[in-house]
């Protein structure tokens, strides 16, 4: 027997690898299950492969693949092995796949076309009607019908919880037998747990590939787990309500501290708590090694967790339930207090009073429960793997009104192959997982964990883990921490290096603009010393110890040689492309020089250059080479040195983000994720360049402040400026040697007579 599985995602393949061998082990058959992600790009020689498995399936199974190039190929290739497959079930899949369903006397493509096809019809066949009732919401696409926009979650949900009781009173014989053999596979892909997955597959060799040994096999019924809940390593269930969680949350951790000697009690306290969102199937099918280490790096951060399960399709259902208090309480007007006992009624303006007549009513005061969203899902809030209703996800995100970062899980490619390529994240992978979530708003686009090349589950990237959760601790500081106690770093550029090149920036008047935050920020709490004016700050930069060492700007701080590689981890892979430190680039004598000022809690700093300004692009995301020293000094001296809590990167744009490394989804052996290390990066950039404030939001982890461009406009010439152009001009175009001295003379007169000033 032999079952070929298409899918997209890394929860299925440990299942399915089980399921496999424990049916062969428990039913003596010859059971082969072939396993293909179609969410990787494939190859000519893996597509050979694909075609040979199809040509002896028995059993095809096709889950969640979208639009693509492997769907295209695909389609045509199930049709022209269509008379060798028993069945095809496809689930969760775009229309012109889920059409190829195939089980039995149930043809899915015939019998849709056959509905649509009646047009202004008002009945439908009884198989296509009950469908249309439990069908999956790809489904309902593929019969053209339109979904309510907002509400498909929630409709999942429900078919979640509600699909095994309605299948008790489907006949099992006549034309609705294989309609509910689709579902009652469905049911077990609903919910995949291990068990579900063996049974799924099972159940569909049981019903459609005759064997004798299966005749009397009884299968079980699918093993019920909650839509939405909430999920924790250390805990021996999931928990259906905060309430249950945050009791064994917190016995949990006084069992932790009595251990450690420690005596502080912990809690799920709103600042210092991270609500993260799971994929369920990875959480049902117990492939969740990646989710473990993340979990347990944030908690020895210090930080608390709430990580919730998600349904795919819509994340608000478990974020209402879990990340937000609703504060529902009854408050009396006099007393302010909980309403007083007794018997109630209501009055005429709504208000419910109590026996002794005292009005209350009720408070809804919806509270975040966390500090920071991060989204492990991998696909859009609202919509999930098959559509992406922005609209509807930043609305509930603005009201909610905590950070939401997506950090990716490579579900589509190899860690090996995500390691080896100077890309990065495939194209699959990258839309998908990034470009989808940075539409609904998320940041932080890190890689923390993936499928090995010969493994079958996600395992964790324990250093990505962890450096991505010291930055989430970085980002809650920011939040917590007393503002005159936080330091900041503002980046200013200088390219070509010149003095007056110092604080440019595309369509931004840096140093107004600079000044104006500084006396913002003095306002707002912050300990900052700012100059009497922009002109004075300007003055201060460029001029301090700037001359005594032939400097563009002030020396704010000599850092010598022992100190750097003391402070930086990278200075031996910097010298095979640059020498020994402290090279030739901001240094003097054995000292790297860091231009800066130091303006209290705020140090205004100046960028150092590309280091090849003959040819700049040498460096931009090259497959090799290095920042040199003065450029990696700069950014130690930032985090180590002054202990910034956070940059701000100051006008459109730097050469952090341009340094060499991949594209998109950076290792640690890419020098932008080295340079901004833990430090929250918040960018201010041009509204009217969003490809590369991408560039800076994937590569540098920047959040991005966007500012709007001035309105301008060429103002030309005018009057007798614009004759003395055309005599200009013509003098540079003659060949004729009298006309230009007579147009020279001209000129020399012309020019003469003109007021400037005026």
């Amino acid at each position: 027997m032999n079952v070929t599985f298409f899918y997209v995602g890394s929860s299925l393949l440990a299942p399915l690898r089980n399921a496999e061998r424990e049916i062969n082990r428990a039913h003596a058959l010859d059971l082969r299950i072939a396993t293909y992600n179609f969410g990787a790009v494939l190859n000519e020689d893996q597509w050979h492969t694909v075609e040979a498995d199809l040509s002896e399936a028995d059993i095809v199974f096709v889950i969640h693949v979208m639009d693509g190039e492997n769907a295209a190929r695909l389609l045509p290739a199930l049709e022209k092995y269509r008379s060798r497959h028993r069945a095809v079930i496809v689930i969760n899949c775009m229309p012109d796949l889920m059409r190829q369903t195939r089980m039995g006397g149930l043809d899915l493509g015939r019998l849709l076309g056959k509905d649509i096809s009646r047009k202004g019809a008002k009945t439908q066949s009884e198989p296509a009607r009950l469908l249309s009732t439990v069908g999956s919401w790809v489904g309902r696409q593929a019969r053209g019908g339109n979904g309510q926009k907002n509400g498909h979650g929630r409709q999942y949900l429900k078919l979640v919880d509600r699909l095994p009781g309605i299948l008790r009173f489907v006949p099992s014989a006549g034309a609705l037998r294989d309609v509910k053999n689709y579902l009652y596979v469905f049911c077990y892909f609903l919910q995949p747990t291990p068990a579900n997955i063996r049974s799924m597959v099972l159940y569909a060799v049981k019903h459609y590939v005759p064997d004798e040994k299966l005749k009397r096999v009884r299968i079980p019924t699918p093993e019920k787990m909650p839509s939405v809940a909430i999920y924790h390593p250390d805990a021996t269930r999931m928990f259906e309500s905060f309430t249950a969680y945050q009791k064994w949350y917190t016995r949990q951790s006084l069992r932790s501290q009595v251990s450690t000697l420690k005596s502080a009690k912990r809690t799920l306290d709103s600042e210092s708590t991270i609500g993260l969102l799971l994929m369920r199937p990875q959480v049902v099918s117990k492939t969740t090694k990646h989710y473990d280490q993340l979990i347990r790096a944030i908690e020895s951060e210090g930080l608390n967790v709430i990580p919730v399960l998600s349904t795919l399709m819509d994340n608000r259902e478990a974020c209402e339930k879990f990340f937000l208090d609703d504060g529902r309480r009854t408050m009396d007007d006099k007393s302010k207090g909980p309403r007083a006992k007794g018997k109630t009624k209501t009055t005429d303006n709504g208000l419910r009073t109590t026996n002794n007549h005292r009005p209350s009513s009720i408070v809804h005061d919806r509270r975040p429960r966390v500090s920071q969203i991060v989204s492990l899902t991998g696909f859009s809030f609202v919509g999930g793997p098959a559509m992406n209703d922005s609209e509807a996800a930043t609305e509930f995100l603005q009201d909610l009104n905590r950070p939401y970062r997506s950090a990716v899980s490579l579900e589509m490619q190899t860690i090996e192959s995500w390691l080896g390529s100077q890309t990065g994240l495939n194209p699959v992978q990258m839309g998908m997982q990034i470009a989808i979530p940075e539409i609904d708003g998320a940041t932080e686009p890190f890689v923390y964990g993936g499928i090995p090349g010969r493994g079958v589950e996600p395992v964790p990237l324990e250093d990505r883990c962890a450096r991505f959760a010291k930055r989430l601790k970085r980002w809650n500081r920011l939040r917590t921490e007393p503002r005159d106690q936080l330091k900041l770093g503002l980046v200013l550029y200088c390219f070509p290096p010149t003095k007056g090149n110092i604080g440019t920036a595309a369509d931004l008047d840096v140093f107004p603009s600079l000044w104006s935050t500084l006396n913002r920020l003095k306002a707002d709490g912050y300990r900052v010393e700012a100059p009497a004016s922009s002109d004075e700050l300007r003055e201060l930069l460029l001029g301090g110890r700037s001359e005594m060492f032939g400097a563009t700007a002030n020396i704010a701080y000599r850092m010598n040689s022992d100190e750097y590689g003391k402070l930086c981890p990278y200075v031996e892979e910097i010298e095979r492309d640059w020498g020994a430190a402290p090279g030739r680039i901001n240094s003097f004598c054995n000292d790297l020089l860091i231009y800066g000022l130091q303006l209290g809690n705020v140090f205004l700093g100046v960028q150092p250059t590309f280091g090849y300004e003959g040819d700049p692009m040498r460096l931009m995301m090259a497959r090799s080479g290095a920042p040199h020293h003065g450029f990696m000094a700069f950014y130690t001296y930032l985090s180590q040195v002054f202990q910034a809590d956070a940059l701000v990167h100051v006008g459109t744009h730097g050469a952090t983000e341009f340094m060499p490394g991949k594209q998109v989804g950076l290792s640690g052996e890419c020098w932008p994720d080295r340079l901004i290390g833990e430090l929250p990066n918040i960018y201010l950039y041009s509204v009217n360049n969003p490809s590369e404030g991408s560039i800076a939001k994937r590569r540098s982890y920047a959040e991005l402040i966007s500012y709007l461009t001035p309105p301008i406009e060429n103002a030309g010439l005018y009057r007798n400026l614009a004759t003395l152009k055309d005599l200009v001009m013509a003098y540079r175009q003659t060949t004729d040697e009298d006309e230009r001295e007579r147009l020279f003379e001209l000129i020399d007169g012309y020019s003469g007579t003109l007021n400037f000033a005026s």
